[in-house]
């Protein structure tokens, strides 16, 4: 990547703490109006489960909280319904950041990634015969969806091998749907109404347990395997 004359390069750094608050206050706001926006997602009828993948992909190039959405998913719909469509906004919410990234708004991301260690040596980090193995292990990691979505689009990766290693962060987003699925239910233990349903308030929290640990054990794994591979290092 070109480096940038120390001027730009300044100026974006400066609006970093806007762009950042400007995220957060999306995110907090999502949160704070969810009912309004399950009502309104719900007002679809049917089509609803096709309104939020819509509204996922929509939301997820400009920063909008992976975490925020996938839980909401969990809130909003039946659990099989929830997976299924968080799935499918993954792969669409990745394919457009990629096609951005690399078409539309490469100049702006590789003055962003110009300040950043963590994401300076990634093309050549992902080089190589172990391009797929690595980015499949990053997905596994706590980075920022839609920022590792960017920094990839503008390295010299296929879209193909891109597309197949999101795969990755489905464990993590399938589990923060569960999560959201099971918030919602074990409500009704503060509420002291009986569980809904065939799932127990019990099974529910057990896996919630289960669920954190293993999410916690495969991140560690794949930070262990990402050092090995000598991508720690080069990628921060």
């Amino acid at each position: 990547m070109t480096p940038l004359p120390r001027s730009r390069l300044t100026w974006k750094l400066s609006a970093l703490p806007v762009f950042v608050a400007l995220v957060l206050l999306l995110g907090h706001e999502l949160e704070l109006y969810l009912p309004d926006v399950e009502v309104w997602i719900q007002s679809f009828g049917m089509f609803a489960p096709l309104g939020f993948i819509l509204l996922f992909t929509a939301l997820t190039p400009v920063f909008v909280s992976v975490d925020a959405l996938c839980l909401a998913a969990g809130v909003l719909f039946p659990l099989a319904t929830a997976e299924t469509v968080v799935v499918i906004a993954t792969y669409l919410s990745a394919s457009a950041i990629f096609f951005l990234g690399r078409d539309f708004l490469r100049a702006r991301v590789e003055a962003f990634l110009a300040g950043h260690k963590r994401f300076a040596a990634l093309d050549k980090a992902i080089s190589g015969k172990r391009a797929f193995r690595v980015m499949f292990l990053l997905r596994l990691t706590p980075l920022p969806f839609a920022m590792l979505s960017y920094a990839l689009s503008v390295t010299g990766v296929k879209f193909r091998p891109y597309l197949g290693a999101t795969t990755g962060i489905l464990v993590y987003n399938g589990t923060l749907v569960y999560f959201g699925y099971a918030a919602k239910h074990l409500t009704g233990l503060v509420q002291n109404r009986p569980a809904g349903g065939f799932v127990s308030y019990g099974l529910l929290a057990l896996g919630l347990v289960v669920l954190a640990a293993v999410l916690i054990s495969i991140a560690k794994m794949a930070a262990n395997l990402l050092k090995e591979l000598n991508v720690e290092n080069s990628t921060h």
